[in-house]
């Protein structure tokens, strides 16, 4: 069924309009004169009541009543309203006998039974004679009303009703009719009236001042007239007509007037009686467009639309009988008839009526007359009670609330909120209802700001004799509550649209949210879900309401959600859950997916919505946006969205996701939640049962996945966690064990049961690496393990003798080589044992080393480093000397603060110099090669000639050349105190040296004969080319080499 577009509210009832009539007898005036409309023949005269009525008060309450003129005699007939006008809770009414009285009326309830109270602040004698008030024009922004009283037309302020200086604005006569320009808003600064005086048309401009802007003079007196822009239709005494005010001023009347239609003229009865017509009617029904009445041929009478160029694009309105009074109200025309019925027709499409009041009102017989008012605000609960249950639309207190209210027992939970529940206001603000501004107020309330609430802008003031009735348009929402009503979806949205578009409604008020939520319903029910979506969004639809039409999911929500019955929510929108019940009921296969992606996106839509600064939801909707769309994304396989939001900042209660996670069998998804929420042995516990294939998940990233977590995540601190998980992985798989050894902390490896993890590794043979990095990390099990390496290492090195070999060649060229320098440089297991043998910090059982190595038998080099730890130093020298590493022999004995020195590895027993040295020159002179004997010999005695005693020479074998001795006795020598005797004795040395030189020479000419050498003559040991070199030859080898090899 169609809303009806109006509300009939009465207003005022049984207005008193002049208090002093009481009680008094009063003298019968004389006849008056006829006014203008009587004379032009478009009204009958006025009958003259002969009794004496009382007539009603002045004001309702009179001590509020203030009249500032002494009234003249009061007429014996009734006082009547005979127009009004309304700005904001301001009444202006206009009366039978020449005065206008303002009255303050509280803001009115439409729909209600109590009448509105009502104040009379003053009562102003026009001072015309005691002429009615025929119209009343209020320009509020101006504080200007208006006033055409018989034919004079005057001006006064609004606020308080004192007529305006005629420097301001002069008194007119004569006036006929009188209309504003309705392109332009009353409210505005500056508005055109248009003035018909007799057989002249004259427009002013009403602004701080009246002046005159155009006068045209016709042919004719004008009975009506409308204006719009440069438009003017009016009807004279002859013919209806349109004035192009515009093209009068450049080309004259003739150019600028159109005929429209002749109006009614007087006829005479079947008695010869003169029958005056009824008074023409003109009014503006939209830009440009004008309608007048005309009589048909039977009793009704036509509404002609028509624009200002005479066409008629619009269909005819028909009347039963002609108007008393006629407005527009776009888009209706509203109808008065002499029975008091009001009839509206819609002009939009076929003209047609579309209400009719009829009885509704008490003075209805009376109703003689509609006016166009300035406006004020009415308010009505027919929105609250049929579209949006103010009840509904607040919020209770939880714990008042009985458990046992049912979630669709709609009765029962109005029943609980009647009885039991404490409201606080916070969607409907129940505040003073805003009071339409005065002419001194320039920021008021914008009309069309509540256009969509309950309160309307009503302009429409029906006259009785004594009451004024309230025309109000049903507030918008009621025509968009019956558009969604009956499904139509667009159209209900582009009203919503039209009365957001430049107005400063917000999308948030509950209105605009209640429209949208329903259109999304709406949607929804006929499965249209790309559209339900989008109202949605735009209504903030609650989205706990609705998970309920997703029942598992509500279900896995379970302690989250609040009862259906206890989310806010109107009547209406409530029964539309109702009625659709579970959503993936109704839908078809095909649209079983699409379903769940509308939910995806709409909770995706609310958690953006919950970041800003004034979320529209509850903030309890938080988690269950969260915790729902977790598992949303799990069950739809956004992987990408699900580990987004449970690793970044989010509500989900992992309790309720794991749970269901872990029951559908999504146990990597179930894992990211648990390490996310800090529960990260949960989640590691089904990793290695993911690993162990107990369970499966092609999620999972498997091994690699699981090494860069503990690594990574765990692997930042010392804990237990890390510890436990090596441990696991020693047991499940030691190659990757053995792959993040290296990558651990120290601090990790130094807490770790280092004999747990060695007795799994020994299984497969992988506990030296192990050992290593505990050694390397300082583990508390250091020594033990130490020792278990360095027996190894003992038993790899006693395989190979290459070190020894190299060593020797190497040290044939530097006699000051060391076996530790020289291996220093290898990558082998005997590179490591020496390493860690000669570091200081090492620990290990040195005796049980000691004896592996004497078991191995050829590792002499490190039997002595072990010697020299155990502090049997001169052992550790001769075993130095034996295996051939003299320098570190040299350094042990007689350099024992050297860095490299073995000394460092023990604490040393003092001894004397002299007795090192005589001790290392014995032991060199046993080494069974001979030439290197007498090569480390000469060295030890030119380094340390000053602790060698003549005594100590004699050991030297006979057949050791003088040149062995040489450095010695230089040094020996030089500390002789003659210089002479010393040269003396060297020269002598150096002559026997020559001697016994050219003797060996000649003696191994005559053995050998003479040594040819050709030009390409290599050296035995360097295989370098001779050249011009200094060589020599060994008769024993017949090897020729360079002196520096020899």
């Amino acid at each position: 069924m169609e809303e009806e577009p109006y509300i009939v509210q009465t207003l005022v009832q049984g207005l008193a309009l002049d208090e002093s009539s009481r009680g008094k007898s009063v003298e019968w005036p004389k006849p008056r004169r006829q006014s203008l409309s009587q004379r032009l023949g478009f009204q009958a005269t006025e009958r003259i009541q002969s009794d004496n009525d009382d007539t009603a008060s002045q004001a309702s309450e009179g001590a509020d009543s203030v009249d500032r003129s002494s009234s003249p005699a009061l007429r014996a007939r009734a006082i009547r309203v005979e127009c009004v006008e309304m700005c904001g809770t301001n009444v202006y009414v206009g009366t039978s006998h020449g005065h206008i009285v303002q009255y303050t009326i509280n803001v009115p309830e439409l729909t209600s039974d109590k009448e509105p109270e009502r104040v009379c602040v003053q009562s102003v004698d026009l001072k015309l004679g005691g002429k009615r008030v025929e119209q009343l024009i209020a320009l509020p922004m101006l504080n200007r009303l208006v006033v055409l009283c018989g034919s004079t037309l005057v001006f006064y302020t609004l606020s308080d009703l004192r007529a305006v200086s005629s420097n301001s604005a002069p008194t007119i006569k004569g006036v006929s009719c009188v209309a504003c320009d309705e392109r332009v808003d009353r409210t505005s600064n500056g508005v055109l009236l248009c003035v018909a005086r007799m057989r002249e048309i004259s427009v002013y401009f009403v602004g701080a001042d009246v002046r005159l802007e155009q006068q045209v003079m016709i042919e004719y007196s004008v009975a009506s007239l409308c204006m719009y822009g440069n438009y003017v239709c009016l009807a004279d005494t002859q013919t209806y007509k349109v004035l192009d005010l515009a093209r009068i001023r450049s080309s004259g009347l003739d150019q600028g007037q159109l005929e429209l239609l002749p109006t009614q003229q007087p006829r005479r009865d079947e008695a010869g009686r003169v029958v005056r017509p009824p008074r023409p009617r003109t009014l503006v029904v939209g830009p440009n467009e004008f309608m007048f009445l005309t009589a048909s041929g039977d009793d009704t009478t036509l509404g002609v639309i028509v624009t200002a160029r005479g066409e008629a694009l619009r269909g005819t309105l028909q009347f039963p009988a002609y108007p008393v009074s006629i407005v527009y109200d776009e888009p209706h025309v509203i109808a008065v008839f002499a029975t008091g019925r009001i009839d509206v027709y819609d002009t939009r499409s076929e003209p047609r009526v579309v209400q009719s009041v009829v009885g509704d009102v008490p003075d209805l017989m009376r109703v003689r007359r509609a006016c166009v008012c300035a406006g004020g605000w009415v308010s009505t609960r027919v929105g609250r009670r049929e579209a949006i249950d103010a009840s509904d639309l607040r919020v209770f207190e939880p714990n008042r609330l009985h458990e046992a209210v049912s979630g669709r027992d709609r009765a029962m939970w109005t029943e609980a909120v009647d009885e039991e529940v404490e409201w606080r206001r916070e969607l409907v603000d129940e505040a003073e209802p805003p009071v339409w501004p005065g002419p001194d107020r320039q920021n008021g309330l914008d009309r069309k700001t509540a256009s969509l609430s309950r309160w309307t802008d009503a302009n429409i003031v029906v006259l009785g004799s004594d009451s004024l009735h309230i025309l109000a348009p049903q507030p918008q929402l009621i025509h968009i509550d019956a558009l969604l009503h009956q499904q139509h979806v667009k159209e209900a949205v582009a009203l919503v649209d039209a009365a957001l578009k430049g107005t400063t409604i917000s999308m948030q008020s509950d209105e605009v949210e209640y429209c949208m939520q329903v259109a999304g319903m709406v949607c929804l029910k006929n499965m249209q879900l790309d559209d339900a979506l989008l109202y949605f969004q735009r209504g903030h639809m609650d989205p706990r309401a609705l998970l309920y039409l997703y029942p598992s999911h509500a279900e896995y929500a379970g302690p989250l959600l609040v009862p259906f019955a206890h989310i806010a929510m109107a009547p209406t929108l409530r029964q539309l859950f109702y009625e659709i019940g579970d959503l993936q009921s109704i839908a078809s296969p095909e649209q079983q997916s699409q379903t769940e992606d509308l939910l995806e996106q709409y909770l995706e839509f609310c958690r953006t919505q919950m970041n800003t600064n004034e979320p529209p939801y509850a903030s309890d909707a938080v988690p269950v946006i969260d915790t729902v769309l977790a598992r949303v994304y799990a069950d739809n396989m956004r992987h990408a969205k699900f580990s987004a939001l449970v690793q970044g900042p989010n509500s989900v209660v992992g309790d309720i996701a794991c749970a269901y996670l872990e029951s559908a069998h999504k146990y990597y998804s179930c894992s990211l939640v648990y390490m996310a929420q800090g529960d990260a042995r949960s989640g590691l516990d089904l990793w290695r049962r993911l690993l162990e294939g107990e369970v499966s998940d092609e999620r999972f990233g498997g091994m690699a996945e699981y090494l860069e977590y503990i690594l990574g995540d765990l692997g930042d601190g010392v804990g237990h966690g890390l510890v436990d998980e090596y441990y696991w992985l020693v047991r499940h798989d030691v190659e990757a064990s053995r792959h993040i050894l290296g990558c651990l902390a120290d601090d990790t490896v130094a807490v770790l049961d280092a004999d747990r993890v060695v007795g799994d590794m020994q299984a497969v043979g992988a506990q030296r690496e192990f050992i290593e990095r505990l050694i390397a990390a300082n583990h508390t099990r250091a020594p033990h393990f130490t020792t278990i390496l360095l027996t190894a290492y003992v038993a790899e090195a006693a395989q190979s003798t290459d070190a020894e070999s190299g060593f020797q060649s190497a040290q044939a060229r530097d006699l000051g080589l060391t076996f530790q320098s020289y291996v220093a440089s290898e990558h082998s297991s005997r590179a490591r044992l020496v390493e860690m043998l000669g570091a200081q910090r090492s620990v290990f059982d040195a005796p049980k080393v000691l004896a592996c190595i004497e078991d191995a038998g050829n590792l002499g080099v490190e039997r002595a480093m072990v010697l020299a730890r155990l502090g049997r130093r001169d052992e550790a020298v001769e075993a130095l000397v034996k295996a051939g590493d003299y320098a570190e022999a040299e350094m042990l004995l007689l350099r024992p603060m050297a860095r490299e020195s073995l000394a460092r590895l023990a604490k040393q027993d003092a001894s004397d110099k002299a007795t090192d040295v005589a001790r290392l020159l014995h032991l060199y002179v046993s080494v069974v090669d001979d030439d290197m004997a007498a090569r480390l010999v000469s060295r030890l005695l030119d380094t340390y000639s000053e602790h060698i005693s003549a005594s100590t020479i004699e050991e030297l074998p006979e057949h050791w050349m003088l040149g062995v001795m040489e450095p010695f006795v230089r040094h020996k020598l030089s500390d002789l105190a003659q210089s002479e005797r010393a040269s003396s004795v060297q020269r002598s040395v150096a002559i026997a040296h020559e001697q016994n030189a050219r003797m060996q020479c000649a003696g191994d000419l005559i053995n050998h004969g003479p040594v040819v050498l050709g030009v390409a003559q290599t050296c035995g040991v360097c295989r370098k080319l001779l050249g011009s070199s200094a060589f020599v030859y060994e008769p024993q080898s017949k090897q020729v080499k360079h002196i520096s090899c020899a």
